[in-house]
């Protein structure tokens, strides 16, 4: 859960009435976690909460709320929020995301909140030795997954906390957020799916310049073609302009994956590891379960024909389509049904090694993803489950404890290639499979 904890207090030095009506003693709390613990260096004591206006962090809540709540995470590691905001490209993202953006001059931690797959991520993180703030300095670092309606409900809950200690209040900043309070809640009652895809890509839903009016028509229409869990895979990772073609290519690959066949053995029945930590752990405990499955043995080795892998797991007879085209740079595969009810994945006609990875990223979708057995796609995008399948793919395919049994302390660029060779994988995979499990350093 999240919640927000308010203490109002008089604040008789501030000039600006509305700051002085809504100046109080703020604790964030998420998933029992305080976020709010800080150091002030004037006491050398530590503090769980802080002091200030909650005008500017419920203004900044309202303004975001859409992208709060239906946004993900679009970079390849957890940065810190002020490392990501030194790239200009990457600082919108941030100030829609981070409570960095909602200081106004007060002290805030780094705590940022985004969608990801069917939960909402609240992470934080230390600041840095100099923090900006003169004397303050938030210490913790942590992440929760919510439900959606939970995180919802706690950020609601300080607007609605902010908004009654306005009431009556005359004030144009007063009247500005209960205006935009009321449409947002306008827009959840009328066109909350609108608002949801529209920030899902990254779109202000409020701005005629971002979610225009032929937008805002077109794009219910093509959604509605697709179902759920592709739609998100899509949304995560997608661009308004291109969403018209991305939607083409899979009426294509839907068709390309018709005929496949029946399946050829009872689907597998694996089970997706429970205690994983994160997104790679997930995925490398997967595989392992997976080669268990397919060699009914601990050791683990590398896979050979991936289609012969397919068919074992009880995938389709020709559990693999391609495509001459390919799909945009964002989207990869698409994990579809034939019309006997069979697994396939459909991806363009691309390089041999780039298909396996592929092959094996769906694999774990369709395995172990959220809603086995539904229509998903492989795309570049940075959530955990599209995290997770490549670890997956990875350790399927180049077994990290395998790779150990061919190395020395030292790995050469060539011995990687060599490795590459081996397992029929791009020597990049075999290069951070070294790095994520250590098994040697790699020279220059």
């Amino acid at each position: 859960m999240l919640r927000f904890h308010i203490e109002w207090q008089e604040a008789p030095g501030v000039k600006s009435g509305v700051l002085a009506r809504t100046w109080g003693r703020l604790v964030i709390e998420a998933g029992g976690h305080l976020v709010t613990n800080a150091i002030d260096s004037r006491s050398n004591s530590l503090r769980g909460g802080v002091y200030g206006s909650l005008l500017p962090l419920c203004q900044w809540i309202v303004e975001n709320w859409w992208f709060l709540l239906n946004e993900s995470y679009r970079f390849p590691a957890p940065y810190a929020a002020r490392d990501l905001a030194r790239k200009p490209i990457d600082r919108p993202w941030v100030q829609r995301h981070s409570l960095l953006a909602a200081r106004e001059g007060g002290a805030l931690p780094d705590l940022m909140m985004f969608r990801d797959d069917q939960a909402v991520i609240a992470r934080w993180r230390p600041d840095y030795e100099n923090a900006i703030h003169p004397y303050l300095r938030f210490t913790g670092s942590g992440e929760v997954r919510m439900d959606p309606a939970e995180a919802e409900q706690g950020l609601s809950e300080l607007v609605r906390d902010v908004l009654e200690r306005l009431v009556g209040f005359d004030d144009p900043d007063a009247k500005a957020l209960q205006d935009e309070w009321a449409a947002v809640l306008a827009s959840a009652q009328s066109e909350r799916e609108l608002c949801e895809w529209s920030a899902r890509l990254g779109l202000d839903p409020y701005n005629a310049e971002e979610l225009t009016d032929e937008l805002a028509e077109v794009l219910p229409k093509l959604i509605s073609r697709v179902d759920a869990s592709a739609r998100n895979d899509l949304l995560d990772a997608g661009d308004a302009l291109r969403l018209k073609d991305d939607l083409e290519w899979l009426d294509r690959a839907h068709s390309a994956a018709k005929h496949a066949g029946a399946p050829t053995a009872p689907e597998a029945l694996l089970k997706r590891a429970k205690d994983a930590k994160n997104a790679h752990e997930l995925g490398y405990a997967c595989a392992q379960a997976t080669q268990r499955h397919l060699f009914e043995s601990d050791e683990r080795q590398p896979v050979g024909d991936m289609d012969d892998v397919l068919r074992r797991l009880g995938w389709a007879q020709y559990p693999s389509q391609t495509l001459d085209d390919r799909p945009k740079a964002h989207m990869e595969a698409v994990l579809e049904r034939s019309d006997e009810g069979g697994s396939v994945a459909v991806a363009h006609n691309g390089d041999a090694t780039s298909n396996r990875f592929r092959l094996a990223r769906a694999a774990f979708l369709r395995h172990f993803g959220n809603n086995p057995g539904s229509r998903r796609l492989i795309t570049d995008a940075h959530t955990a489950e599209q995290r997770a399948s490549r670890a997956f793919a990875a350790e399927l395919l180049a077994p990290a404890s395998d790779i150990a049994r061919h190395i020395g302390e030292q790995v050469s660029p060539s011995e990687i290639d060599q490795l590459g060779q081996r397992y029929k994988v791009s020597p990049f995979v075999v290069f951070h499979q070294i790095q994520n499990h250590r098994l040697g350093w790699i020279s220059a």
